[in-house]
């Protein structure tokens, strides 16, 4: 009886995935906000007639696709996903800058990216939901 414990434990255990796991897919933006000086603003990409896609690689690369008013942009970036503290982080770098983002969310269909700056005039902070396309 006890092995048979053990051995659920193991296959509950095992079967959960890796953030690294998790990121590699193609992630479609469905919601951004972004706040300064106390004012947010709350911004959905499809009514806007925008479309943003990430597409991560499990080698550390990823395109990133965006098209608004009939004009489309496409990049390619390599990033990283760490820990700092209890917090899962992630870079991304391409043309090389590298902007640094707190993961608030990574499952199976869902990925919330945070970004906080300091700029001369206040504090911008952005959060962007993607859904995995």
């Amino acid at each position: 009886m006890m092995l048979a414990a053990i051995v659920s434990l193991f296959a509950l255990t095992s079967c959960e995935k890796e953030p690294a796991d998790l990121i590699v897919g193609k992630w479609t933006m469905t919601e951004m906000s972004v706040s300064y000086d106390g004012i947010t603003l709350n911004i959905n990409p499809s009514e806007m007639g925008r479309t943003v896609i990430y597409t991560f690689k499990a080698d550390g690369t990823g395109h990133a696709y965006m098209y608004e008013d009939g004009e489309s942009v496409e990049a390619t970036f390599t990033y990283s996903l760490y820990t700092s503290g209890d917090k899962q982080m992630l870079n991304i770098t391409s043309e090389g800058e590298t902007l640094h983002y707190d993961i608030l969310t990574l499952d199976d269909n869902t990925l919330v990216m945070y970004q906080e700056e300091t700029e001369d005039a206040g504090i911008i902070s952005g959060k962007v939901t993607f859904t995995r396309s």
